[in-house]
Parts: C-alpha cells; sequence; structure tokens
C-alpha cells in the first residue's frame, strides 16, 4: 500500500495497482448508503400501505444511490471521470429530499389549516425544479446544501414541530431529532472541525448523518405502526 499525497482533504492510497481517492471519506459514504439502504429494505416489510411510508422508502432508496454515487464517482474514483458526472449523485440527493418533504406533508392530516398542505407541496415542487436548474447550470455543490436548507428547515422542521406540539406525535420527535444531528452534521462542515488528515469534517458529517436517517428511520417506523 502507497500513500499518495494529492490536492484532495485526502491522501489517496495505492493498494495493488488500484488507486483509491479519498479512502476515509469514501468509506464512510458507502456507510451512509448502507444505512439508508438497511432503512429502505426495513420499511418495506412493515405492513402498512400508506403513501407517506412509501416517500420514507423513496427518500432513503434515492439517498442510498446517491451516497453510493458519491462515495464511488465522487471520491475513490473521481480522478477517471470529469467533474461533472458528481451532478447525477448530486441531484438523487436533492430528489430525496423533497420525497421527505412530501412525506411530512401527507402526515399533517388535521394539522395545518386547509390550503397550506398544498401551498407546501408547490413550494416543494418549484424548490426542486429551480435548484436543479442551477445546480446543472452551475456545477456548484452548494446548491444541494440551500436546497436543503431550505427543504429541512423552512418546510419539515415546522410541519413536524407543529405536528409533534398539536399530538405529541413520537413519529415527528424523531423527526425532529433527525433533522438537529444533520444541522450539527452542518455545523462540523462548516468549521471545517476534523480529527486528523485521515478523519475529516466529511467523514464526522457523514457518520453524524448516519444517526440522523436512524432518526427518520424510527420516525417512520413509528408511523408505519400508527397507520397499520
Amino acid at each position: 500500500m502507497e500513500v499518495l499525497l494529492t490536492n484532495n482533504f485526502q491522501p489517496d492510497l495505492l493498494i495493488g495497482g488500484i488507486r483509491l481517492g479519498e479512502p476515509m471519506t469514501a468509506f464512510t459514504s458507502l456507510l451512509m448508503a448502507s444505512v439508508c439502504l438497511y432503512a429502505w429494505y426495513r420499511l418495506g416489510r412493515t405492513s402498512t400501505y400508506a403513501p407517506e411510508v412509501h416517500y420514507f422508502r423513496l427518500f432513503f432508496l434515492l439517498m442510498c444511490l446517491s451516497a453510493a454515487a458519491g462515495a464511488i464517482i465522487g471520491h475513490l474514483f473521481l480522478y477517471l471521470f470529469p467533474f461533472s458526472l458528481k451532478i447525477p449523485g448530486w441531484m438523487l440527493g436533492m430528489i430525496a429530499l423533497a420525497a421527505l418533504v412530501q412525506a411530512s406533508v401527507l402526515r399533517m392530516d388535521g394539522v395545518l389549516q386547509e390550503g397550506w398542505t398544498g401551498k407546501i407541496v408547490r413550494l416543494n415542487v418549484l424548490t426542486l425544479l429551480f435548484g436543479s436548474v442551477w445546480l446543472v447550470t452551475a456545477l456548484w455543490f452548494p446548491v444541494v446544501e440551500i436546497h436543503a436548507a431550505i427543504g429541512l428547515l423552512c418546510m419539515v422542521l415546522p410541519m413536524e414541530y407543529l405536528r409533534y406540539r398539536r399530538t405529541s406525535s413520537e413519529s415527528s420527535r424523531y423527526m425532529l431529532a433527525g433533522i438537529g444531528l444533520l444541522v450539527t452534521a452542518v455545523l462540523f462542515h462548516i468549521g471545517k472541525i476534523s480529527l486528523g488528515i485521515w478523519f475529516s469534517f466529511f467523514d464526522i458529517a457523514h457518520l453524524i448523518m448516519c444517526g440522523a436517517f436512524w432518526c427518520f428511520l424510527l420516525g417512520a417506523e413509528s408511523e408505519a405502526l400508527a397507520r397499520a
């Protein structure tokens, strides 16, 4: 095994003649994909056919594909591909977030005033369309982060908080905990807080995101049990 110094956030490794870019970041991305894949599978074993549960499953499946694409194309073998090939993985993450928003909207029966669900759905679609066009034209990852901030903090968070205040929903409590963990992951990313070159702020954020997705799984399962 040979360590190759690069301009990346982590050195690359050369193992058996195969060059692996940013290996630890790729590993934590694959770990995140594994958590999402397991969540998708586990939710599929529930006995409910509620549409919100299907949107939760869609969120986990798309996030799994996004994280796996990020690990393989965005890190391990980025040197083999043009930078623009990161876009499909980023786009999958944005669509996944839109599915999560829709899952929350469908759980707002009796919580939101009449007409508000339709407005949020339209806002969700418009932000996804605008963000997608911006992402493709700018090739700029912060577009994904801006879209996630709007979806989570301006749509999912207020809905889940309101639902928890009015119904003490266990599902919403898990969702709020997951959003809190995602905000923590962003703070590590913004602050560039690392534990060394082999465990960067990317890796720490990915592990915290695994915890957030686990909370979302518990929230979705709680909802599935309540609707069964």
